[in-house]
């Protein structure tokens, strides 16, 4: 079966079963291709008859090989700006709407993955669902105002107001309603929507962060040391998408700490100031932020490391790369090694602190303490996974409903299962508009602790948060 829907630009047809209609690859912005390769989103041409969305579109150009391409179906190419929508009807009701930005480092990822179908969320919340593709990488990211002009930076992030400005614009076509519109973010795309808030954004009523590591939105310097990596890129001709994949793979992306060459970055125009800053120095937009972390998000990289890494001299040093000059990195250390057993368990739970907890947690504050309403979770759902704990992406099959498609992550069994429908309650009452639990009122505030005994908690690891609070390098 198929449906149709009439937006401002055009007819788009997608596929139809019994309670959900999608639409796939639907163009938000014109190809960034030839000469507007480094140019800020364009709008898309408008076509005539009924246009076929039906199938994915192009991913963003990344660091993947064509077997994986072919095997998953996907094809890749700089004219990647399309979104999908899942919703039970393209008809005239108005209902909530959730866009959702994947993560990946900024440098990966799609809004095709099987992981994020958005159809057991639109079924089950009567809600519209949206996901889309962005530039990524270099194309996304480049910070080199002097090659390209002042409206060459953030693209990725510019692409993403592009996409939130058209689902203003043209959800109503999809039975999806333009004044209730809820963005969420996992890791990069949790990143990108406080980068936003910090520069007032106002296209989206409600932000979910989930497992962004916030300080990583990149410093003016930074950037632009990066852009000085790329140099090669810069000459009489434009390189190829190929040469560019190939002097990004080239970046060193950092570990303990990372670095996040490809996050945003504080450009002076889409971004003004950091979003930790901007948090506690002014004010943002007003709207219900609901934002946490999993428990062990960062075991799941340290997995690639052997127990015999883990020295104590080792954990040390990791406790001094991450506080840095000025602190105690012994203290640190003991402080962690007091509430984790081995040496591993220790060492990753300082960079789950220091790059995810901690720095989501002073943002919501700030918001909260301005007198916005804030709803903080952590994650304490297990992977089946030995040694990944409450891992970085387990959320996402449990927000989505896909636990079939990456079981390791979160499980596919029945407790997984429960533990699935727990999630997307509370997350389909905040985007229905509601409270899904007890606000967040400052340190220590209710924390809802999602596991297999859910329940809110005061004071919440407040003392190992703690450490964290004045760390973080300065921004600029």
């Amino acid at each position: 079966m198929t449906a149709v829907a009439h937006t401002s630009y055009g007819a788009l047809r997608g596929d139809s079963t019994a309670d959900v209609v999608v639409f796939r690859g639907v163009p938000y912005a014109a190809p960034p291709t030839g000469e507007r390769r480094w140019c800020p989103p364009q709008p898309v041409p408008s076509w005539t008859g009924v246009r076929e969305a039906t199938a994915f579109g192009p991913i963003s150009p990344q660091d993947i090989s064509p077997q994986r391409l072919a095997k998953r179906g996907l094809t890749m190419s700089e004219d990647c700006l399309t979104l999908n929508i899942w919703t039970p009807a393209a008809d005239d009701s108005r209902r909530p709407v959730l866009v959702f930005l994947h993560g990946g480092g900024q440098a990966q990822g799609h809004g095709s993955a099987p992981l994020l179908d958005g159809a057991r969320l639109a079924r089950r919340g009567d809600i519209v669902v949206v996901t889309l593709n962005f530039r990524l990488g270099v194309l996304g990211s480049l910070y080199a105002p002097d090659w390209h002009g002042v409206g060459s930076t953030n693209l990725a992030l510019r692409d993403q107001r592009h996409a939130l400005q058209w689902v203003r614009e043209q959800i109503g076509a999809f039975g999806g309603d333009p004044g209730s519109v809820t963005v969420a973010g996992q890791s990069s795309g949790a990143i990108a929507i406080s980068a936003m808030l910090a520069g007032g954004c106002d296209l989206f009523d409600r932000a979910i962060l989930q497992s962004g590591g916030l300080e990583r939105v990149r410093s003016t310097a930074a950037a632009a040391a990066v852009a000085e990596q790329l140099g090669a890129l810069r000459g009489g001709n434009e390189p190829a998408v190929e040469e560019i994949l190939a002097a990004q793979c080239g970046i060193d992306s950092g570990f303990v700490p990372p670095q996040g060459p490809f996050h945003p970055c504080i450009d002076g125009d889409v971004i003004a100031e950091h979003p930790l800053v901007a948090a506690r120095t002014r004010d943002m937009p007003p709207i219900p932020i609901l934002a946490g972390t999993t428990r062990d998000e960062w075991r799941i990289f340290d997995a690639v490391l052997d127990d015999s890494v883990f020295t104590e001299q080792y954990v040390r040093d990791r406790a001094h790369a991450l506080a840095g000059d000025g602190h105690d990195a012994a203290a640190v250390m003991a402080t962690y090694r007091s509430y984790h057993r081995t040496l591993r368990d220790a060492a990753s739970a300082m960079v789950t602190d220091y790059h995810f907890t901690a720095p989501t947690e002073q943002f919501v504050r700030a918001h909260a303490e301005r007198g916005n309403a804030v709803f903080r979770y952590e994650l304490q759902w297990l992977s089946p996974r030995a040694g990944f704990g409450a891992c970085h992406d387990s959320c996402l099959a449990l927000v989505f409903g896909n636990l079939d498609a990456a079981p390791a992550l979160a499980g596919n069994d029945e407790a997984a299962r429960h533990m699935s429908d727990a999630v997307q309650q509370l997350w389909l009452e905040f985007v229905r508009g509601g409270e899904p639990w007890e606000r967040y009122d400052g340190t220590g505030g209710p924390t809802m602790l999602l596991g297999p005994e859910a329940g809110v908690a005061r004071g919440h690891r407040a003392d190992q948060l703690a450490i964290w609070e004045n760390c973080y390098p300065a921004y600029g």
